[in-house]
């Protein structure tokens, strides 16, 4: 019987953890031996999770065997495999260790965990079920896993100090098409004799995405990860999403309401912050939507250093965090003197805290390249900053970042040939969400924009206008090729900022 361990021997540390081996043997008084049995009542190999209430000692122990361990009280959970292949088992329970202790995990003890889903998404899917254990206390002791539905048991426990969260997936078989489905819930006080739960549909959420192609492309593997508003870390386990497509693809992922965040990897690796969805609700989302290119955080100066902030280069315009594999450089000047000039490479981040001799004007600029396929959009990007900054005060500069965002593209970021594709030009100026550094008012005095067809060889104007309250520009298509864009903004107390990305969108 085939067996799908999605997320097997998953445990989550929201304490303070000792690793495995940070103990020294000197300091231990006792030993725990954990004997594992599988649902014929063989002895099989696990990994079992301890964790010590009182030091917050955490670490992964080996099963049917001794292992050293300081006197006290510990939660452990484990999940046990069978030896045939018959399915997998969870538990958790907790022991006293003084001299030498031993306790056993029986899988012929563990009961059904069966899920569904009501309405039932129907043929054409593969459904797993999916069954975590977990210290109630929020500590580390965690531990589930997934598998094909009539093949998960949990071992049931009427002690207050653990909980089951347990939830079941339905994914298309198809590679190319389908919805995917996720629902889960959580029962307390302890671990139930069995679950046979039916959830309904009506408490999920649906995230319509739309993942184009061209600043990635090929196969990208998507990901949902869920945060509990209450802190609990045992819902994170059935709450997980993750699978494959080739771009550019439309799927739409229904979820659990909650806090998601959502991430996608191909060539490169982009990821946002979490947002709450509502049950009920229809939220469209697109990914890897034209252009990519500099946002984030802008700098600020911190007891006479300037902290170069967040910048990153290629943010796609929904997941804003990532961009891993751009290289480039960063160069700090002023008053005609370079203060700081810094190389970086794929993963590296564009950091540096060069001290700056007084209050005066500086010109940070920055650039990046991707190192992507051909045919591949973003390429290249940079951002110059002319601002006025006073190192005396801990402070976040004045300017804006444009984000440029092009009207009526295809899903692989595409214009029509000749046509004139509108482009709105966002004025990014993200805070730091450290409230001892101010934040200065500003507003935008004049916003002017060009664009390119020839890689930069030539630019050409293209007048900037307001109406609104948005900026937008107008780009006229050539018959083919890509198409680069640039805008400098300035604002009222005269800083001034320019943005530029290279092979923004495409022709064709």
């Amino acid at each position: 019987m085939r067996r799908i361990t999605a997320a097997a021997s998953v445990v989550i540390a929201l304490g303070p953890v000792l690793l495995a081996g940070a103990s020294t043997a000197s300091a231990a008084s006792g030993s725990l031996t954990v004997t594992t049995l599988d649902r014929s009542g063989k002895p099989v190999y696990a990994q079992v999770a301890v964790y010590n209430t009182k030091t917050n000692d955490f670490r992964f122990i080996d099963s049917n065997k001794a292992t050293p361990l300081p006197a006290g009280s510990y939660e452990l959970v484990t999940s046990v495999a069978d030896a045939r292949d018959e399915g997998t088992t969870v538990g958790g329970h907790s022991v006293t260790v003084s001299g030498t202790t031993k306790t056993t995990f029986d899988a012929r003890q563990g009961r059904a965990v069966k899920v569904s889903l009501s309405p039932n998404p129907g043929s054409g899917y593969d459904q797993t079920v999916s069954a975590y254990v977990c210290a109630s206390d929020n500590g580390p002791a965690s531990m589930g896993t997934s598998a094909p539905a009539g093949d998960l048991y949990v071992i049931p426990s009427s002690s207050k100090a653990y909980e089951l969260s347990y939830g079941t997936t339905y994914q298309p078989r198809s590679a190319t098409g389908g919805d995917f489905w996720v629902a889960s819930a959580t029962h307390t006080g302890g671990v139930p004799s069995g679950v046979s739960a039916t959830l309904a549909q009506s408490g999920l959420t649906a995230l319509k995405v739309s993942a184009r192609s061209g600043p990635d492309s090929g196969q990208a593997d998507f990901s949902f990860n869920y945060s509990s508003a209450s802190g609990g870390s045992c819902s994170w386990g059935p709450n997980s999403l993750r699978f494959q497509r080739e771009l550019p693809n439309s799927f739409t992922a229904h979820l659990p309401a909650g806090q998601w965040q959502v991430s996608q990897q191909g060539n490169d690796f982009v990821f946002g912050g979490f947002h709450g969805y509502a049950a009920g609700r229809t939220t469209s989302l697109t990914l890897g939507h034209a252009v990519w290119g500099p946002g984030g955080r802008l700098p600020n100066t911190w007891y006479k250093q300037l902290y170069l902030g967040s910048v990153n280069p290629f943010a796609d315009p929904a997941l804003p965090d990532g961009g891993t594999l751009a290289s480039g450089s960063v160069k700090l000047t002023h008053a005609g003197r370079t203060l700081y000039s810094h190389a970086y490479g794929p993963g590296q981040e564009i950091d540096g805290h060069p001290v700056l001799p007084g209050a005066g004007w500086y010109t940070l600029y920055e650039s990046g390249r991707r190192g992507l396929p051909s045919g591949s959009l973003s390429t290249t990007a940079s951002l110059s900053l002319t601002f006025y900054a006073d190192p005396g005060r801990n402070q976040q500069i004045r300017d804006y970042i444009t984000r440029f965002w092009p009207d009526a593209l295809n899903s692989r970021n595409q214009a029509a040939p000749g046509s004139t594709t509108t482009v709105v030009l966002g004025m990014q100026r993200n805070g730091t969400d450290d409230g001892t550094i101010q934040q200065l008012s500003d507003s935008v005095k004049s916003v002017r924009a060009w664009y390119t067809t020839d890689n930069g060889t030539t630019w050409h104007a293209a007048g900037a206008k307001l109406s609104g309250g948005r900026w937008t520009t107008a780009v006229h298509n050539p018959a083919s090729g890509r198409v680069g864009l640039r805008s400098t903004v300035t604002d009222t107390h005269g800083d001034s900022s320019t943005t530029t990305v290279y092979n923004a969108y495409a022709v064709g």
